[in-house]
């Protein structure tokens, strides 16, 4: 016989009747008390509450009239009932800060500039915690308790709405250069000024100073210039003996391999970009690589669904048991181990250990709903979850979390979860997006079965699908494959079913500036007349050119400013000086308001459609035949240069290409030498050819 305490009591200044249970867990009372309208429970004090109302007693009689294993024992109400009824609970932990419950803290938000992004800090706020979490644009660091997101207007604005419309106040701060969001934190393990300073000798003197005269060339910033000569200048002493300049990339490899146990991830990155940056820009190498994933896995983070959107992806599915894996390890983010020893009635999901998140009422109800619905289908004897009578094993409820993916086709749980893995990755936006979107295409195909299920031999088969397809496109699909598979889901692909294609060598097609100036010539259009002459005039990329804004062109120096281009970084490439008479009078005509190029609507920027339309409207004008595209203009500024004898690594400054050798495929195409070549078919004809007589 089970027996049920009520008081009276007092919960976050609300007058509320609170109900402790004695022994009457999995019993008739237990799941009657479930049922209760607008029922809470409380985790701090292991109590159930109501709200109040003055025929508690009646009503509550009335309520568990029909259970017969529970005997309900009503406390006076006592006089001055501001303080919480307490009741002998479990010892809470000492010195354990409590947490601060506020409706509506302050929320704020510190932007930093150098870093383009900001962190957004908040005390206890379930409904802006889900907010933010729902907006999918940042993610949160437990370590810190705050939240960054990146640092983009829009993205900024959004936030605001989202914290005033809970009713938030807010505050913004900028935060100081060479500063961090948080305390710094030293480690001997990972400090490089803990070593003393060796001596360099004057041969490595001479190295050291063309690695800085390159970092001069290639205006990279101060901070990174220290980060880079540190390690490099250690790179050398350890080397000392060694000829730096001839070294293997198999001598260099074996140093990278040994100093990795002994740095932080962050600065083996920093150390490898040191070395790289030498042989690779300083003395023009072919670009290294070196195997560190071993050293530093890919972060398997699993996602965390709010109930609502979990719930659109387990109506559909009919087994209680399916839908409760897949509630325990994306809602609750479970570890399996944890599930595999969850009891049979499930109350420990309502321990301070294991819990609902929030303890939402509609999610507690469909949960004890939902465990209800697994007793009677399955009968379990001891578990939650059972393998044939049995308790699950890791392993075991892994492999049936992988079946459950794969018969009911969940792609959003894939997608959402490979985008978590991915935004943790030290991959480019970009790269994320097609590496995201190969994948999914590759799991469409497959039905969505789970990568664990799919073979080698089907990879392959996609594969040669593809083989008409550009080398690039085939390189493509492999790289995913081998980060999804190997680093992802730790299988290792056969060499011998994913084989790269041979990649051609290709001479870039460019404009002759013959070809250029008919263009120019054939239309009146001032907009597109300045679109394609800048683009050829400064070699940029179209996305660059979308993203220039009119603060990006400085007319006084004829330069123009690349901000954030490929690889996220800034650099200056040339304006010429006969374009300032077209600039002016395109800015007086279109009033362009915030980028340099907009479509048809203010401040948006131009499309990629729009601006190839303009290109090939333009050749058609002009009497070019062959087929044309946007980079052909950078095609054309990276070939004329180098023909009119510019240094080629002024050249690849200009076009912001990391490695010199993208740079001098272009001097394959320059035609000052073949001019100067004659073909021996020439020469046959000069000899054999009689000349002609005088009359």
């Amino acid at each position: 016989m089970g027996e049920m305490i009520v008081e009276i009591t007092t919960h976050k200044g609300e007058k509320r009747i609170a109900l402790f249970q004695r022994s009457t867990s999995g019993t008739q009372a237990d799941a009657r008390i479930r049922q209760l309208p607008g029922r809470l429970y409380s985790v701090s004090r292991k109590m159930w509450h109501i709200a109040f109302r003055d025929d508690y007693k009646d009503y509550l009689t009335s309520w568990f009239s029909e259970v017969s294993d529970v005997n309900i024992h009503f406390k006076p109400e006592v006089a001055n009932p501001d303080k919480e009824a307490t009741l002998p609970i479990a010892k809470q932990p000492q010195n354990v800060e409590p947490i601060q419950k506020t409706t509506n803290p302050a929320v704020e938000i510190a932007i930093d500039k150098q870093k383009k992004c900001f962190y957004v800090k908040h005390g206890y706020n379930k409904p802006l915690h889900e907010s933010l979490q729902t907006y999918g644009k940042g993610f949160w660091i437990s370590a810190r308790k705050n939240w960054v997101f990146p640092g983009e207007n829009d993205v900024y604005l959004n936030l605001i709405k989202r914290i005033e419309a809970l009713g938030c106040k807010w505050e913004k701060r900028i935060v100081k250069p060479g500063t961090t969001n948080r305390s710094p934190k030293t480690s001997q393990k990972n400090s490089t000024s803990a070593k003393p300073v060796v001596e360099l000798t004057s041969q490595e003197q001479q190295i050291m100073q063309l690695y800085d005269h390159t970092f001069t060339l290639k205006r990279m910033s101060q901070a990174t210039r220290e980060i880079y000569t540190g390690f490099f200048r250690q790179y050398i002493t350890d080397n000392r003996g060694e000829n730096i300049a001839e070294m293997t990339w198999t001598q260099i490899n074996r140093y990278v391999m040994n100093i990795a146990d002994k740095l932080g991830h962050t600065q083996l990155i920093q150390a490898i970009s040191a070395i790289k940056f030498y042989y690779e820009r300083t003395l023009g190498r072919e670009k290294m690589y070196f195997n560190i994933k071993d050293h530093f896995p890919v972060k398997k983070k699993m996602i965390y669904l709010p109930f609502h959107d979990l719930q659109k992806m387990l109506d559909p599915i009919e087994s209680p048991g399916d839908q409760l894996i897949l509630f325990l390890v994306y809602h609750c983010n479970l570890k399996l181990k944890t599930i595999c020893a969850l009891k049979h009635d499930g109350n420990e999901i309502l321990t301070r250990e294991i819990r609902l998140p929030g303890e939402d009422e509609d999610t507690m109800n469909w949960f004890a709903q939902i465990v209800e619905k697994a007793r009677m289908h399955y009968a379990q004897e001891k578990y939650l979850i059972e393998n044939k009578g049995k308790q699950h094993t890791p392993q075991t409820l892994r492999i049936k979390l992988w079946r459950i993916l794969s018969r009911y086709q969940i792609k959003e749980i894939y997608r959402k979860q490979y985008e978590l893995i991915l935004h943790h990755t030290g991959y480019s936006p970009d790269t994320s997006r097609h590496y995201l979107g190969i994948f999914m295409k590759f799991l469409a195909y497959h039905d969505f079965k789970h990568p664990a299920f799919i073979a080698d031999n089907e990879i392959r088969d996609y594969l040669v699908l593809h083989r008409e397809k550009s080398a690039s496109h085939q390189d493509s699909l492999i790289n995913a494959f081998k980060f999804f598979f190997e680093k992802v889901h730790d299988q290792a692909l056969a060499d011998n079913f994913v084989v790269r294609p041979r990649k051609g060598f290709y001479l870039p097609d460019y404009f002759t500036q013959q070809e250029i100036w008919a263009m120019l010539q054939a239309t009146g259009n001032v907009k597109h007349q300045f679109l394609i002459a800048l683009i050829y005039t400064a070699g940029l990329r179209r996305k660059e050119v979308q993203n220039l804004r009119l603060t990006d062109i400085i007319v006084k120096r004829n330069l123009v400013l690349v901000k954030d281009a490929k690889g996220n970084k800034d650099r200056y490439t040339l304006f010429s000086s006969h374009l300032q008479p077209l600039l002016k009078e395109y800015l007086e005509k279109e009033k362009p308001a915030l980028y340099l190029f907009e479509g048809s609507k203010k401040g948006t920027k131009y499309s990629f459609t729009s601006m190839s339309n303009v290109l090939k409207s333009m050749a058609k004008a002009a009497g070019i035949q062959r087929t044309v595209h946007l980079h052909m203009l950078r095609h054309s500024f990276a070939t004329h240069l180098p023909e009119e004898g510019k240094d080629i690594r002024y050249v690849q400054e200009l076009l912001g290409h990391k490695s010199i050798k993208t740079t001098e495929r272009y001097t394959h195409i320059v035609n000052d030498v073949l001019t100067n070549v004659s073909s021996p078919f020439d020469r046959m004809m000069a000899q054999n050819t009689p000349r002609s007589r005088d009359p």
